[in-house]
């Protein structure tokens, strides 16, 4: 080879590699302040429905795949069987009212008897009186006298018997019958606690939704009959779904809550979403499987653990770029700012700052929180420790 030639190869390999010199420096910053991960999915809360009473299905308002809100009706139940027994207890209530008129009327027979016991009483009081002082003058026989004797004993028991039926009664009332409205008794309130409760369970004949979401998993139909806690359907929040990513643990030593992450799914392989870590996981995979490993048996051999990390999106996807249960997806954390804790969540620190969180609402607390427009998990602020 001539020398010329030699020369501009050389030049030409030179160049070369000082053009790749800036690229891999970058590379290297970027490998030593990133780790990323493809055992990653995303995950969500589903919201499983089911009835709270027996009865049989006699409406259905949603099918497979249906989007429905929060409160939307899902199905019904024949509502007959509870409409009879809130008139059964609506009768029993009025029935009660009635016992308690009887009781006030016994109430103020009970204080006429006293008073009529004390009036005879008062009488023959005086009768006894008479007889005595006329048997002490002996114009009278013993056997008067024996006879307003017994007249005014039996008086006396009169009276004491129409006291005992004057606390009788008031004791039916609940004692105290002044600081207490007319029907404010343990009778009535039982009665009216029955029909509180029946008409609750008709109330339970419409299933509403809990939450926004997507139905599926549906397997109930019309005339099907359900019983409490049976599974009828699932819902799924799509806008408060969040990726749980499962790092190895050599890959988490500068992992902290608040870091950016970069979430790529495999349906979407050329759009990025932006996120960051919520929260990291207290053990590995592993230590919560339903059979744990032993590693005290003797025969082990060390494997790499993993331990899920919980990612949540910052902003909510775009309308045609919307994420599912379970797809494939790859994270990338980037762990230059190594200042976040490790065992915390930025959900928690939020409502123990302000007690609650401003954009929760019922539907979307605890699980996650989000801002307006968005439900829990989608939406949220990356909030720095």
């Amino acid at each position: 080879m001539r020398p010329v030639s030699r020369i501009i190869l050389l030049s030409i390999v030179v160049v070369v590699l000082l053009a790749a010199i800036y690229p891999a420096y970058h590379y290297y910053l970027y490998f030593e302040s990133h780790v990323s991960t493809d055992d990653a999915y995303v995950d969500g809360s589903v919201s499983l429905v089911s009835s709270r009473i027996p009865g049989t299905v006699s409406r259905l308002y949603v099918m497979e795949n249906w989007g429905v809100k929060a409160g939307d009706l899902l199905l019904t139940l024949d509502p007959r069987d509870y409409e009879v027994r809130v008139s059964q207890a609506q009768a029993q209530l009025e029935r009660a009212k009635q016992s308690v008129d009887e009781l006030y009327a016994q109430l103020q027979a009970a204080e006429a008897g006293v008073t009529l016991a004390g009036s005879q009483l008062r009488e023959t009081q005086l009768d006894y009186n008479r007889a005595k002082a006329l048997r002490a003058q002996n114009v009278v026989s013993t056997q008067f006298y024996d006879q307003a004797t017994t007249a005014l004993r039996v008086a006396a028991a009169d009276q004491a018997l129409a006291q005992h039926q004057l606390q009788q009664a008031r004791a039916a009332l609940g004692g105290d019958i002044v600081d207490h409205t007319r029907y404010d008794r343990p009778i009535v309130q039982q009665a009216e606690a029955v029909l509180e409760a029946a008409k609750l369970d008709i109330s339970y004949t419409q299933v509403r939704s809990p939450i926004t979401g997507i139905i599926t998993r549906k397997n109930v139909h019309v005339g099907n009959r359900i019983q409490p806690g049976e599974p009828l359907m699932a819902i799924v929040p799509v806008d408060r779904l969040y990726v749980t990513a499962n790092f190895k643990e050599t890959q988490l030593t500068d992992v902290r809550v608040g870091q950016p992450a970069e979430i790529r799914a495999d349906i979407y392989p050329d759009f990025v979403y932006r996120g960051h870590i919520d929260s990291i996981s207290v053990g590995t995979g592993a230590a919560f499987a339903l059979l744990p490993p032993e590693n005290a048996t003797g025969n082990w051999v060390k494997v790499v653990q993993r331990v899920p990390v919980k990612v949540v999106l910052n902003e909510k996807p775009p309308p045609d770029k919307l994420l599912r249960m379970g797809l494939s997806v790859e994270v990338t954390v980037d762990i230059t700012d190594k200042r976040g804790p490790l065992l915390s969540s930025t959900l928690q620190q939020m409502y123990e700052e302000h007690q609650t969180i401003p954009w929760a609402t019922p539907e979307n607390l605890p699980d996650q929180a989000q801002r307006p427009g968005s439900n829990s998990g989608i939406g949220q602020p990356v909030v720095r420790p």
